[in-house]
């Protein structure tokens, strides 16, 4: 069970000191770079987790004894998204003559020199979300962490593998620590939850969440644990390698394609309907994303012409489709492909987007853009010597999910005596404009981070913008 109590005093004024030094160089802060000067940390909460110590204080785990605190911070100034977001540090503090994993420093408080800890590198830590989870009850606590470790290579959130937690297959589980936080409902956690309870088997199976109110009627979520996916691959690295290699990679891409239009099948029933799509409303949003990448990649200038083209083509076209529940920010890197196939996770959107446009019901297609862009980079950073590679998997990619999503439509159709929403051609100008949405936000992104890489985007607006001057 988790408490929540004002951060009044909490942290001590010079673990607050820390914070705001060792912050800016973890690769999950929001604020990287040259943009994290003049970030402000301000301590708003502290989740403590009722345990052996009297009065329902931080929680005692470990040999040692370590005291487990939660802090949620707000970061704030122009380098972060949005100008402000919170954070959450799970911090682990010990006796400065037991250092372990995550140390970060010694500190001097009222209370005495205390050592402090990443909580998200350190057992401790582990075992606290565990217990406040309701995982593993009847599991020893040096059993339950036993062989935990930090999955490298993880950026927004922190993600712990975990051996020793009960599951149905058992194969343990995957902690994630969520660093930015939002109170309300996490898609993270309704997601996976939801698809579970549906028997889908296309999502590591949901076993729990930490979820603690931080206001009257208000939970917010700070850890997800899911069924660990043995022999899990990284989809990206696999396509990556299989690119470098010049090994095909369509029937990897295929079944990719079938898993996709699964999962939006199965939202369509797990989740909640959303509202009929406004065709005007819609395309002005693609418009203002358009026009904010021409204005902040002045390379897009000559093409903007050619975009406002097939976005007025599109707004001709477009139907009042339903929307729903999708994943929001699909890519390879959002896919494991282990011993029993592809898993898709991560359900958490756009990162960069404010959290009500990420978990807006929003169209499939939006999904299917992001893995077809996906396939390009796979191609690009994997070296691919044939540049028939990246169309060989998309082609394969979208057949399979046009075939599986046909036929779930067709199914769906004769259920409630509708035909499918959208016919070949208007879904082939809706994919057209979304591919083009990402790719144009990719060329912003790579215009500031990484000009090397621009032409990997720049070259898929030209693809998509000179198909559509053929077809009109």
């Amino acid at each position: 069970m988790t408490a929540v109590r004002p951060a009044l005093g909490v942290p001590d004024p010079s673990v607050g000191d820390l914070l705001a030094a060792w912050l800016p160089g973890r690769r999950w802060f929001p604020a990287g770079g040259a943009s994290a000067a003049g970030v402000r940390v301000e301590p708003w909460l502290a989740v403590t987790f009722d345990g052996d110590s009297p009065g329902g204080g931080p929680a005692r785990a470990g040999p040692s004894g370590a005291d487990v605190v939660v802090l949620l911070v707000r970061l704030r100034g122009a380098g972060v998204p949005g100008g402000e977001v919170v954070a959450q540090v799970p911090l682990v503090l010990t006796d400065p003559a037991d250092r372990g994993p995550g140390y970060v420093d010694d500190v001097r408080t009222a209370a005495g020199d205390v050592a402090v800890h990443d909580g998200g590198a350190h057992p401790a830590g582990w075992l606290a979300l565990l217990r406040a989870a309701g995982v593993g009850d009847d599991v020893p606590d040096a059993e339950l962490v036993a062989g935990g470790h930090v999955v490298a290579g993880e950026q927004s959130n922190t993600s712990v593998v975990l051996p020793g937690v009960p599951s149905p297959d058992g194969t343990g589980g995957m902690l994630k620590i969520l660093r930015t936080v939002t109170p309300g409902p996490h898609p993270d956690v309704v997601v996976p939850r939801a698809l579970t309870r549906a028997g889908w088997e296309g999502v590591p199976r949901f076993l729990g969440a930490v979820q603690v109110a931080t206001s009257p009627g208000t939970s917010t979520a700070l850890a997800v644990l899911s069924e660990l996916v043995p022999q899990a691959r990284d989809g990206f690295e696999l396509a990556c390698e299989h690119a470098g290699r010049g090994e095909s990679f369509a029937l990897l891409a295929a079944d990719l394609g079938r898993v996709v239009a699964e999962l939006h099948s199965v939202l369509r029933q797990a989740m909640p309907p959303g509202p009929l799509l406004d065709p005007a409303a819609f395309v002005a949003g693609l418009r203002d994303r358009a026009a904010l990448a021409v204005t902040e990649a002045p390379g897009l200038a000559p093409r903007a012409p050619a975009i406002d083209a097939l976005l007025d083509d599109l707004q001709g076209r477009l139907p009042r489709l339903r929307l729903q529940t999708v994943h929001g920010d699909l890519h390879l890197g959002q896919a494991l492909h282990g011993a029993t196939g592809w898993k898709l996770l991560d359900f958490e959107g756009e990162p960069q987007r404010p959290v009500e446009q990420r978990t807006a019901p929003d169209l499939p297609l939006r999904d299917v853009a992001g893995m077809v862009r996906s396939f390009a980079y796979a191609a690009a950073v994997g070296g691919a010597p044939d540049p028939a590679w990246e169309a060989e998997a998309v082609h394969a990619f979208l057949g399979r999910y046009r075939q599986s999503a046909n036929a779930s439509a067709a199914v769906s159709g004769l259920a409630t005596r509708r035909p499918p929403e959208l016919d070949p051609p208007t879904a082939d100008a809706v994919l057209a404009a979304l591919v083009l949405d990402k790719a144009l936000y990719e060329v912003v992104y790579e215009t500031r981070q990484r000009p090397m890489w621009v032409d990997i985007p720049l070259s898929a607006v030209d693809r998509v913008l000179d198909r559509a001057r053929h077809t009109r």
